[in-house]
């Protein structure tokens, strides 16, 4: 058993003026600064799921191998693996002399070793964990049972053949496992060490210990702020802050106002800075579909959708483009390109007029009273919501008022199921493909009070499957749910990343997500 060592730091309380000036691990180390929505409130990498907490844990551990700004694999905490024929076994040998930094950088003497990863593993298929990672190592030998609680964990697929020897063993060959393996879930969490913090596990600097290039430096409600001992032209300290002073100012102003050294942008307007696009977001028309409701209804729905989508124009101004199905571009599910794989999925709704017509016989207007387009009042898209209320007075003679709300309010009244129709974007989690469409089961939050059982069944087979499997999977579900018409895609909204000039080696995946800086340069 390795020997604990109790960290004695005090509580950090320097502020955040400090905080500006003082984060680079040395005069002659630049700082990386970068926006959050929230300060990371959550450093246990087996259970991080919120971007700013996820990018936090990407920095402060390192795994047994990570990924370059060119996509390839290399060796992190590990010295080399080996592959077995069949795919199915992989074998690591670490590092040795590896230990634990505290925070400020302490040393300590917890060695990092090859049970660090086997109790990392076994955390995440711990039904308590509710890990988000255990869909992404779901091919692990007995993966399913030790989640469901019928197996011990000591059956799970990953084990210790010596202090710096690691196997892993599954059940069917995933060609995408060593990307899966630069996850924060996939990082070594200490046995001992864990225990010591009493369930405050990554909650508080002191419970916290690095394994990656970075360690905790200060983490205050100001923000989050990680460095490391390295000279210029090298990243020495990432600062996660919320923008508090500059609100309203666009992406490339921030960069060039210095407040920033990358920010998302979705505006699209001309720059000269380095840029990387992508599209993390579907506005979609959601019908609440409850019982009770009118829309309950679903050749209603299809009918309305029909009129909809032949009426809809992207809009001129921001980076928008007409939405291929409810999952964007861009994403993949094990190493596949979902899009591809899945195809179209959007349903043809040959004749809407005449479906309406039908869906109307026994209806009263009286029944459509009190419905409203809710969408939110910063969105911008109050011209779009407006084009197809039109549409549908035209054709079905209905009219709605359209409600825009501040976006909290917006978010509570979805979440709530307190909305007729809504235009909403539906965002894609870690990039998540399964989390994306969770969102339309009971147990993901019945975002439309849709529900089919076979959907559910499905969704829940895919997350056993990997591969070309769980694509096919995921597809049928996406395909189900678009063709029932209480989700109907209209826009996909692209962002890009701006970045500083003179920033090289960054590494950004937005569906991971991902920011590392391990390799990131400031010249």
């Amino acid at each position: 058993m390795k020997q604990f060592f109790r960290i004695t730091a005090a509580v950090l309380a320097a502020a955040f003026l400090l905080a500006l000036t003082g984060c680079g691990s040395s005069s002659s180390a630049p700082s990386f600064t970068w926006f959050v929505d929230t300060i990371p409130a959550n450093l246990d990498p087996q259970v991080a799921s919120a971007a700013p907490d996820v990018i936090a844990c990407e920095n402060l551990y390192s795994g047994l191998v990570r990924k370059k700004a060119d996509g390839e694999i290399v060796p992190d905490l590990s010295e080399s693996w080996t592959i077995s024929s069949d795919g199915k076994t992989y074998t690591f040998q670490i590092k040795d002399g590896l230990t634990y930094k505290a925070v400020k950088g302490a040393s300590t003497d917890h060695t990092i070793t090859a049970e660090d990863f086997v109790f990392a593993f076994r955390r995440i298929f711990q039904p308590q964990t509710n890990s988000p990672y255990a869909v992404e190592f779901a091919a692990l030998e007995n993966s399913a049972a030790v989640l469901a609680g019928t197996a011990d964990a000591s059956t799970l697929g990953v084990s210790a053949a010596g202090p710096l020897t690691l196997v892993f063993r599954l059940s069917e060959k995933d060609d995408n496992f060593l990307a899966k393996l630069t996850l924060p879930g996939a990082m070594p969490c200490d046995e001992a060490f864990f225990e010591s913090t009493r369930g405050t596990y990554g909650l508080t600097a002191k419970t916290t210990l690095s394994s990656g290039s970075f360690y905790l430096y200060n983490w205050t409600a100001s923000g989050l702020f990680l460095r490391r001992d390295v000279s210029s032209p090298m990243i020495g300290s990432l600062r996660l802050v919320q923008n508090t002073g500059s609100t309203g100012k666009s992406a490339a102003q921030l960069i060039a106002d210095e407040k920033c050294s990358a920010a998302l942008d979705d505006t699209g307007e001309d720059t000269s800075l380095q840029s990387v696009a992508y599209s993390d977001t579907t506005w979609a028309l959601l019908f609440n579909s409850a019982e009770g409701s009118v829309f309950s209804d679903q050749e209603l729905r299809q009918a309305l959708a029909g009129i909809a989508r032949e009426n809809v124009d992207v809009p001129s101004s921001g980076l928008y483009t007409a939405a291929e199905g409810l999952v964007p571009t861009g994403l993949s599910v094990d190493g596949i390109d979902y899009r591809k794989s899945a195809r179209n999925p959007l349903p043809t709704i040959t004749d809407p007029r005449t479906l309406y017509l039908n869906a109307r016989q026994g209806m009263a207007s009286s029944d459509f009273s009190g419905v409203t387009i809710l969408l939110p009042k910063e969105a911008g898209l109050t011209e779009l919501a407006e084009q197809i209320n039109g549409a549908w007075q035209k054709d079905c003679s209905l009219f709605f008022s359209v409600e825009e709300v501040p976006q909290e309010e917006f978010d509570k009244r979805l979440a709530a199921g307190s909305y007729t129709i809504a235009l909403a974007p539906i965002r894609t989690e870690g990039g998540s493909v399964y989390q994306m469409l969770q969102q339309f089961t009971a147990e993901g939050g019945g975002l439309t009070g849709w529900s089919d059982p076979i959907y559910s069944q499905r969704l829940a087979e895919s997350a056993q499957q990997t591969g070309s499997a769980r694509c096919a999977l995921l597809a049928d579900c996406e395909r189900q749910l678009l063709e029932g018409c209480a989700v109907v895609p209209l826009l996909g909204q692209n962002r890009r990343l701006l970045v500083a000039d003179g920033i090289t080696g960054l590494v950004f995946d937005p569906f991971t997500p991902v920011l590392d800086l391990t390799d990131a340069q400031k010249n």
